[in-house]
């Protein structure tokens, strides 16, 4: 049996699905880290034990895969070092020094294979500059799938991340292999969570506090909504900056820093997300993005390591 453990957001699941479809030999299975973590926590362990082979996808946990114990096909996109386990092949063009905009779009260029998901992967990690990419644009014409069907798939098939939905994550991947494109924007089960995190949504949205160019907020709430809330104030609203801070997520700590594009390069995030990781936080990200979690014994370090790079918190 061959695993694929992949990331619980619509480009981790559609990144699940390419693999599943196009380069799995023979019967597999897929699980998701603990939502809003990477790390691999036991049940994760338990199922890389009991396969034969693992793919991993769109999951900057380095440190984990460099300890799996069989062959393993890491499939990326985030900033990393270049993997010294010898069972294990790298494809992620950031340690090359390259850029893509999602895991789906690495893998449906790896296998030369262009569809629903790679067009969904993208649209859920970059929003509508995904249709600025030759190959998503042309994927999405040759489906006769509009930007708004493209916005709303990767939207509803969030809410399971976001809903705190573990298994609804690991399931989105049969669902997204199985259905039309079209059926995906009414899967009723998708649409009721969808509408419990909308409220949630729109009563952190109202408590945002800003300055110039930079949006902050601190809430709590048991729904993952923190990195919707971050490109919503810097894709939607047109902040530079947001800081994003979930102070109790099944009694841990959330934090969520994005930039605009413009500023991603003097933010210089890769060194952040490295200052993290030596603190022993668990964080990972890309050029515009930093998240991490960890529990609420560790506020005060990471609070210090954040406004001493960035100059401000809060």
């Amino acid at each position: 049996m061959q695993l694929i453990v992949h990331h619980w957001d619509a480009d981790g699941i559609c990144s699940a699905s390419l693999i599943a479809k196009h380069l799995v030999s023979e019967g597999c299975t897929n699980v998701s880290p603990p939502i809003g973590e990477f790390r691999f926590d036991e049940r994760v362990w338990k199922a890389i034990g009991s396969s034969e082979s693992v793919f991993v996808a769109d999951l900057n946990v380095p440190g984990e895969v460099e300890r799996i114990d069989r062959k393993t096909t890491f499939f990326d996109h985030h900033i990393q070092p270049r993997i010294q386990n010898r069972l294990v092949r790298q494809i992620n063009p950031a340690i090359n020094g390259e850029k893509a905009p999602s895991c789906a779009f690495v893998i449906s260029r790896h296998i030369d294979w262009w569809g629903v998901e790679s067009v969904i992967g993208t649209v859920g990690d970059v929003g509508r500059e995904a249709l600025s990419i030759p190959e998503i644009k042309k994927s999405m014409e040759r489906l006769g799938m509009s930007e708004e069907d493209a916005v709303k798939i990767a939207t509803l098939m969030d809410t399971n991340h976001i809903s705190g939905n573990r298994e609804g994550v690991e399931k989105a991947v049969r669902v997204v292999g199985e259905l039309e494109w079209r059926e995906l924007i009414s899967f009723e089960p998708w649409i009721r969570q969808s509408e419990r995190i909308e409220e949630e949504f729109r009563s952190v949205i109202s408590s945002v506090s800003s300055e110039g160019k930079r949006a902050f907020v601190e809430f709590k709430s048991d729904f993952n909504i923190i990195s919707r809330v971050a490109r919503h104030l810097v894709w939607e609203v047109g902040y530079d900056e947001a800081l994003v801070i979930n102070r109790d997520f099944g009694r841990r700590v959330q934090l969520y820093y994005r930039v605009s594009k413009k500023i991603s390069r003097e933010k210089d995030l890769a060194n952040l997300i490295s200052k993290l990781r030596s603190a022993g936080v668990n964080a990972g990200g890309k050029d515009e993005v930093v998240g991490c979690v960890f529990s609420p014994n560790k506020w005060d370090v990471v609070r210090e390591i954040v406004y001493d790079h960035l100059g401000w918190f809060g």
